[in-house]
């Protein structure tokens, strides 16, 4: 079902202020970000699906303020997919706070690990919804916070593929990088690659461990291009 105007103005007021607060982390990271010569130079459209690495609960903030306003303001709203199932204690208790925050924000949620369909179809409706009325996703398909530092980037699940293919929309892969030294600022630097187009040949399993190969690249040259 199609989302009413007033909604979307809400959302929309929400993630530019969400744009101005997420400002207040560059206090504690310093945040450069490098993107492919021309890269979104103009209007680049809508329908596209940003996919990024995860490692922490800021990652997307982090996203947005390397994004810059002028680009942040020609892709927004972007519809982020998020859990209803947390594992942390903290999270559960925070959870119907975080309840209002994603109706705000315009978070699409995945069903409850309990609900009867968890198929790929039922998980990413609304994703697709959003994509087809030509809005921007955000997802992070490790699925949740990668805390390995070997791989830096864990296994991508299915899903993203899936809304590649279903929607037609390109992907924009993003790796975030961040030094082991945390102070006194914390060096992050978000690495964008140009859109991209799985190959029709792959499955989806396969189509996900070859974008996760494209994220690892950028991963790679974001911290080839920082000092140690």
């Amino acid at each position: 079902m199609a989302e009413s105007v007033s909604y979307r103005s809400v959302v929309m007021a929400t993630q530019y202020a969400s744009w101005l607060l997420a400002q207040l982390l560059r206090v504690r990271y310093s945040i450069r970000s490098h993107c492919p010569a021309g890269f979104f130079d103009r209007d680049p459209g809508h329908c596209l699906i940003l996919t990024a690495n995860h490692q922490t609960y800021i990652d997307l903030g982090l996203v947005m303020i390397a994004l810059g306003y002028r680009r942040f303001r020609a892709l927004a709203p972007i519809r982020t997919l998020g859990t209803q199932d947390f594992r942390s204690p903290v999270l559960e208790i925070l959870k119907p706070v975080i309840k209002i925050i994603y109706k705000l924000e315009g978070v699409i949620v995945l069903p409850p690990e309990e609900h009867h369909d968890r198929s790929l179809p039922e998980k990413l409706r609304g994703m697709l919804v959003a994509l087809h009325e030509g809005e921007v996703a955000a997802i992070f398909p490790e699925g949740e916070i990668h805390k390995k530092r070997e791989p830096p980037v864990g296994e991508f699940a299915p899903g993203v593929v899936y809304l590649h293919r279903k929607s037609g929309a390109p992907i924009v892969p993003i790796a975030t990088w961040m030094s082991d030294r945390r102070w006194p600022r914390r060096r992050c630097v978000v690495q964008f690659g140009p859109p991209v187009i799985i190959p029709g040949a792959l499955d989806q399993e396969a189509g996900a461990v070859w974008l996760r190969d494209r994220v690892l690249e950028l991963y790679t040259q974001a911290k080839q291009g920082e000092p140690q």
